[in-house]
């Protein structure tokens, strides 16, 4: 289980435009196949204290997430290429039900996958862009 406390708003740290964007795409795409699932970082201190940094809704996940209400979330870490979390997808355990419970950490992955490699290429980008700015 995933339990966390809210970090007090002079600590939250910011997250770049384009990095909230794809985040944004990534929960939209979940959120249509029916789940409730946020994106949380801030990870500090060596404990599990986080932040929600992008949600579509505020339900029960985020609601979990931030320490408000208890409960369960499965929770899929988004990890670039050159092995920095950026954060992680949560998505409430809604159901008992093993496989949908299997179901639903598969699409966290995929999802989380997603995100990893589009932020990844936007960073690509933004290299090769700023080497042909110094040419």
């Amino acid at each position: 289980m995933l339990s966390a406390a809210p970090l007090t708003p002079s600590r939250r740290p910011t997250v770049p435009a384009g990095q909230q964007e794809v985040i944004r795409v990534v929960l939209s795409m979940l959120q249509e196949h029916g789940m409730d699932v946020v994106f949380v970082g801030a990870y500090t201190e060596g404990s599990r204290r986080f932040r929600i940094v992008e949600t579509m809704s505020h339900g029960p996940a985020a609601a979990i997430a931030t320490g408000a209400q208890g409960g369960s979330l499965v929770e899929e870490p988004i990890v670039l290429r050159d092995g920095q979390v950026l954060g992680r997808l949560c998505c409430c355990q809604a159901s008992a039900n093993a496989a949908a419970a299997e179901r639903d950490q598969r699409w966290l992955r995929h999802g989380a996958r997603l995100a990893a490699r589009l932020l990844d290429n936007e960073q690509v980008l933004r290299e090769l862009s700023a080497q042909s700015l110094d040419q």
